[in-house]
């Protein structure tokens, strides 16, 4: 009914928006200057910011933004779960099948970003949502 109202096309806030047609506001376009820094630097950052304020599709306008021929970007939209979760996570992400004992898992992990990097030239991306 709205959308017929506004003279809307589509959902104006629908998840799979094109971060290309955003509204690029002052605080859109600070989070992205922000994340430029980090993958600019390959340094760490934390995004944050009250709920609904874009932090999610700032992450994936950057995350559309990569070459996928320069970075590999492993996604987490769940911020849930222990420690061998996660481990395992990165390792599916980084196409490992996970090793069952934690040191294992790690130095798995660890391998497998260093053949990225080193071997393909490939900087992995972790982004936790």
């Amino acid at each position: 009914m709205y959308k017929s109202f506004y003279s809307l096309s589509r959902e104006p806030f629908a998840k799979e928006t094109d971060p290309s047609e955003a509204y690029q506001g002052a605080p859109f376009q600070e989070a992205l200057r922000a994340l430029e820094y980090v993958k600019r630097t390959r340094g760490i950052g934390l995004l944050i910011g009250e709920p609904g304020a874009g932090k999610t599709f700032a992450l994936r306008a950057l995350k559309e933004s990569l070459n996928p021929s320069l970075y590999h970007v492993v996604y987490f939209p769940l911020s849930t779960g222990g420690v061998m979760d996660f481990y395992r996570g990165l390792a599916l992400g980084l196409g490992e099948e996970p090793k069952y004992r934690k040191v294992d898992l790690f130095r798995q992990i660890q391998q497998a970003i260093e053949r990225l990097y080193h071997e393909r030239r490939i900087t992995p991306v972790f982004i936790l949502d």
